[in-house]
């Protein structure tokens, strides 16, 4: 065959063949990396022109993500329409809240978006889960945080919160600064150890059992380099991520050794209790895990295919169970960083919220559910501080559809993105936006804003059904802390006196400080 081509050919050199297949290898990349381009031109959106296969990579290197998205609203306008901020996708950023709204409460958009494939079992919780099974999960899980659920889960956020103040204690008598990361992920830790699965850490002690070890390293967040390649790959090549993720575990964003141990934690315990069940009849839930329990079906049960269903296998189960650990402890830990920092470095508030918690509660007299609704000021400190350090950067969704709103045509398969970070620091919608000020949420303020213009918790059906469960334990462990220690800043702390905290945001949507914040604590 290969002499009968060269009959054909004969003046065709090996060399030139090689040649024409490199040529037409980088014309296939090329088409590839620029074949979705030109989606917001034709919907008349406008936005900055991308370049073949780099996208707008180099402008995010230049100037960063905020600061670049930030200069294309000033630009363009409330919606800007980009590529490649999401792998291979055209992405309407939006700081419109109008248009916010109908994203996140329209159906058309409740598919969310993640910028990062997993292989572990948090691929089957709620907070990936979409559409019908995302309907059928939340329909399991939203009756777990009732208020009488909540009454039940603070005995424990107080137990947990006693271990904690006993550990810095101890810090403060050695005289070493308050790591808070590290004591606010073995309170968080604790916590839902204890009310999502009964078992007892022992935050205190400075030795990790297998469960506070596991659940603080679930999320691979420590390899930075490795994952900063992975950032590029997914973004230029995020078919190769599957199959990267079988030979090298770092590329997956959980961690494989801790899946594994929670997978076999959650099926060695749920076996355990079946046995007790039986023997001793069904009792009132204890945890989290027990109300699990009581839905579990077989994996081929047609009740999985009802959105009105309360049914989960037993993949579901602990895929729920592991999505519980990481939004659980990530979350408050993260959110303890900024708030001690914030009243470290505004003493005069600090000294405000002590005096609110000491008037609700006298000292003796121990913390009761009814108190945490009578911390007003207390709540607002803590909505100022997520407004500046958000969990989250930014909420994503896909378009199931094509829609128009306000003149604004989304086609299907796009991603919108709205940068929450950006919103709650608009100078538009705030004043003198990166100024530390709990007065902007007093209720008279709060009524003279739009309630889109504050969403750390997301909005409309995908909310976090944690939210009251992080707004309790963030109160409680505050009434704990500021009762027995003041939190300063100082030339030895991190940030030092004078320096403003950097954050940096992992594995695609965790938002955290870049170095972990260290305080000094002193006693009252």
């Amino acid at each position: 065959m290969s002499v009968e081509l060269l009959d054909v050919f004969p003046e065709v050199t090996c060399t030139q063949i090689v040649l024409t297949a490199i040529l037409l290898l980088l014309l296939s990349v090329c088409w590839y990396a620029t074949s979705y381009h030109g989606v917001w031109e034709r919907a008349g959106i406008p936005g900055p022109k991308p370049l073949p296969f780099l996208d707008h990579m180099l402008e995010f290197r230049r100037h960063g993500v905020e600061q670049t998205i930030n200069k294309w609203f000033q630009t363009y306008g409330k919606n800007v329409g980009v590529y490649g901020l999401h792998p291979h996708r055209a992405t309407l950023i939006t700081k419109d809240l109008e248009i916010a709204k109908q994203v996140l409460v329209k159906d058309n958009f409740m598919t969310r978006y993640n910028p990062r494939q997993t292989r572990g079992s948090f691929i089957n919780s709620l907070i990936v889960s979409t559409g019908d099974t995302w309907r059928r999960h939340r329909h399991v899980t939203s009756p777990m945080f009732t208020g009488v659920k909540m009454k039940v889960m603070l005995q424990h956020i107080k137990a947990s919160a006693e271990t904690l103040t006993e550990l810095i204690r101890q810090c403060v008598s050695k005289g070493e600064l308050i790591s808070v990361k590290l004591v606010a992920s073995k309170f968080s830790t604790e916590v839902i150890a204890r009310v999502g699965f009964g078992v007892q850490t022992h935050a205190v002690s400075k030795e990790e059992n297998e469960f506070a070890h596991h659940a603080r390293t679930l999320l691979n967040v420590s390899y930075k380099k490795i994952n900063k390649c992975i950032n590029i790959i997914n973004q230029f090549v995020p078919h190769a991520i599957p199959l990267m993720m079988k030979f090298v575990p770092q590329t997956d964003y959980i961690n494989r050794d801790s899946d594994n141990y929670f997978k076999h934690f959650v099926l060695s315990t749920l076996k355990e209790r079946k046995v007790k069940k039986c023997e001793n009849g069904s009792g009132t839930p204890r945890d989290m895990l027990d109300l699990l329990l009581e839905t579990e079906v077989s994996s081929d049960d047609p009740r999985l295919h009802d959105p009105q269903s309360k049914a989960l296998s037993i993949d579901e189960i602990i895929g729920t169970s592991t999505g519980l650990i990481i939004s659980g402890i990530e979350t408050v830990s993260s959110a303890l960083q900024g708030i001690l920092y914030c009243l470290a470095l505004n003493p005069d508030v600090q000294l405000k919220v002590l005096e609110e918690i000491d008037q609700v509660i006298p000292d003796g007299e121990d913390l009761e559910y009814e108190h945490l609704s009578q911390l007003k000021y207390t709540e607002q400190v803590i909505n100022e501080c997520l407004r500046l350090f958000p969990l989250v950067n930014s909420l994503m969704r896909e378009a199931a559809e094509t829609r128009t709103y306000n003149g604004v045509t989304i086609p299907k398969g796009a991603i919108v993105t709205i940068p929450i970070n950006i919103i709650m620091t608009d100078p538009e919608l705030w004043p003198e936006p990166k100024k530390f000020d709990p007065e902007r949420f007093t209720p008279e303020n709060k009524a003279k804003r739009d309630p889109f213009s504050y969403i750390p918790f997301g909005y409309g059906p995908r909310i976090c059904l944690g939210q009251r469960l992080a707004m309790m334990e963030l109160k409680t462990i505050m009434v704990y802390l500021l009762k027995e220690f003041r939190f300063e800043l100082s030339e030895r702390t991190e940030p030092k006196k004078g320096v403003n905290i950097e954050m940096e945001t992992v594995v695609g949507f965790v938002s955290r400080p870049v170095k972990p914040v260290q305080l000094e604590a002193v006693l009252r």
